[in-house]
């Protein structure tokens, strides 16, 4: 939950606090979400986890870079 909102310019700005990025131990990032199948694929699915952790790291790179969060 958001701390407290400060003005930045005339703009409100939210404090999240520190947010650390995720790791994927296995799998190759795409861009993207496979269906597992119904034979099921422990391949398709470490990628679409190594996929979605490197989803939200670029997204918490943007976060970081315009101030959101630290």
């Amino acid at each position: 939950m958001p701390k407290s909102p400060t003005v930045v310019g005339s703009d409100f700005a939210w404090s999240y606090g520190t947010v650390t990025p995720l790791t994927a131990a296995t799998g190759s990032a795409s861009n993207t979400i496979n269906d597992v199948t119904a034979s099921f694929s422990q391949t398709i699915l470490n990628n679409n986890f190594k996929s979605l952790a490197n989803k939200v790291n670029e997204l918490i790179v943007i976060l970081q870079s315009n101030g959101t969060i630290s």
